[in-house]
């Protein structure tokens, strides 16, 4: 499988030297399925060291979609800004702008009282939404039912 530059964002612009030898490098120490579902972030560092980062596809995907960007500007937000989406919906949800209500997730473990994992709250729209970023973003297998808090449940916030 070969490397789709597409799906190959640095952390700044290279000279065209560089670049070649960053693919170079890149086409060497990258396995095939790095390459397959994922976006790579390559930090070059000053001495043309690689540090390479993979962003699953549907991740970048669904915040390009959220945001209304670009793949790419996706890729550099998750790396350059990770918390910055969370923080968005979050200062949106506070100030009562647009229509974002906050959901939990109840799970099979839940329902069975086994398990002790406690899922984040989400911020969002719909309960579509919400049952997306927890099926494949938090990756969340059992689901039961997405619960949107109610007025009560959100002013103790």
């Amino acid at each position: 499988m070969r490397l789709k530059s597409e799906k190959i964002v640095f952390n700044k612009p290279l000279e065209l030297s560089d670049a070649v030898k960053a693919l170079a490098a890149l086409k060497e120490i990258v396995g095939v399925s790095e390459i397959k579902d994922n976006y790579l972030y390559v930090f070059v560092k000053e001495n043309h060291d690689l540090y390479i980062e993979t962003i699953p596809d549907i991740e970048v995907l669904w915040i390009a979609d959220r945001l209304g960007v670009s793949d790419r500007q996706a890729v550099v937000c998750l790396m350059e800004y990770p918390g910055f989406w969370d923080s968005l919906k979050d200062l949106l949800y506070l100030c009562k702008i647009n229509n974002f209500k906050r959901y939990s997730v109840f799970t099979k473990n839940d329902l069975m009282g086994t398990g002790n994992r406690t899922w984040e709250e989400y911020i969002g729209e719909s309960e579509e939404d919400a049952r997306e970023f927890y099926e494949h973003i938090l990756l969340v297998d059992d689901i039961v039912s997405i619960i949107k808090m109610d007025d009560e449940e959100e002013e103790e916030y």
